[in-house]
């Protein structure tokens, strides 16, 4: 990680005109774009053949590429080494359609601001976006103590005015963008205490940049960990909590059961070879986190060592209607019906209960 000396704030192509619509529309632009600049592939794409297939479509690529996705260069080769990563933040976009939980991940992605190098790019561009990740960091969480109320566009420009490492030449225009672009991801969500779908998405999705750039050098537990603390990766989602960091555990535990970044070439010889015959993600719920299931590509389901009995399997249909109250209410009564059918009872009455305890 770069040390705040060695740190340089560029806005690059983001005081750009974005052409994504209104903030009711949310992400919907960058989901349509990845989705297009993917098509059927489920594997990395060439970045030229990503660029042509997004400007055939009249689809601005500067922005998803060089800010949201993960680009890998072999070797420091030429451009048509180049290619744009199939990771976490794809799979979301190309397996299920928008949503809030998209426009929540996509956010933190542009917040973790890790998205590789390719042919020509400079050294600043592989963390393109530390001004936003600074600002959530330094300003969000220390000034204002995640008081989402005060972030606006004036709040923004005097945090870039008053910081020697910001090099653009204006900051209103960018200060504008990045004001929008947090209406338009949900920050207020994104900086939540509440743990949901979106999150458990985007320990894979950190994770999987953290393999990618070789920060997690191997698929392990600690060495993740290292990784995850190294980038503040709880502080980007509203700091630490209890139940955020039993989340992470759990999540990076099931990560490296399904081969890590490897997951999504698992998938694909798993369906080329017949291993599994529905090519449709299918889920994990953590019974103590039932707000939280995570969908995972088919066929890599044969490889977990951790789904244990707090772990509940949902396929496709069950993930994409999933209500975290009816599946608290299911369990509940489920567990009454074995306590029946085993003939427990209890032993003492309510009333009884309550005695003890004030005892």
């Amino acid at each position: 990680m770069l040390d705040d000396a060695q740190e340089t704030w560029h806005p690059g192509s983001f005081t750009k005109n974005f052409g994504w619509g209104s903030e009711r529309n949310g992400l919907s632009a960058l989901h349509r774009a990845i989705c297009v600049g993917f098509g059927s592939d489920r594997h990395d794409v060439p970045r030229n053949v990503f660029r042509e297939r997004l400007e055939r479509a009249g689809i601005n690529f500067f922005i998803p590429a060089n800010f949201f996705l993960y680009n890998v260069n072999a070797n420091g080769s030429g451009k048509a080494e180049d290619r744009i990563a199939f990771d976490e933040l794809v799979f979301q976009a190309t397996a299920f359609e928008h949503s809030l939980d998209f426009d929540r991940l996509a956010l933190l992605a542009f917040n973790l601001s890790l998205v590789g190098s390719w042919h020509g790019s400079k050294s600043w561009q592989r963390r393109p976006a530390l001004w936003s990740n600074r600002y959530i960091v330094e300003r969000l969480r220390h000034a204002h103590r995640w008081d989402v109320s005060k972030v606006d566009a004036d709040d923004i420009q005097a945090f870039l005015e008053g910081d020697a490492r910001y090099r653009g030449r204006t900051t209103r225009k960018h200060s504008t963008n990045l004001a929008y672009l947090y209406r338009l991801g949900g920050l207020h969500d994104v900086v939540s205490s509440r743990i949901e779908r979106w999150w458990m998405n985007a320990t894979f999705l950190a994770a999987d940049r953290f393999s990618r750039a070789g920060i997690a050098r191997r698929v392990t537990l600690p060495s993740l960990h290292e990784a995850f603390a190294e980038f503040g990766f709880l502080d980007l989602t509203g700091g630490p909590s209890v139940e955020k960091r039993y989340a992470l555990e759990r999540a990076l535990e099931v990560f490296v059961s399904v081969h890590g970044a490897g997951r999504f070439a698992a998938s694909e010889n798993a369906l080329s070879t017949g291993r599994t015959n529905d090519p449709r993600p299918f889920g994990i719920v953590d019974k103590k986190l039932p707000r939280a299931p995570k969908a995972l590509p088919p066929g890599v389901d044969a490889s977990f060592d951790v789904l244990d009995a707090s772990f509940s399997h949902l396929d496709y249909d069950a993930m994409q209607c999933f209500e975290p109250d009816a599946f608290v209410r299911d369990a509940s009564l489920r567990a009454l019906s074995r306590l029946r059918d085993l003939q427990i009872a209890p032993t003492m009455t309510s009333d009884e209960i309550t005695a003890l305890t004030r005892d």
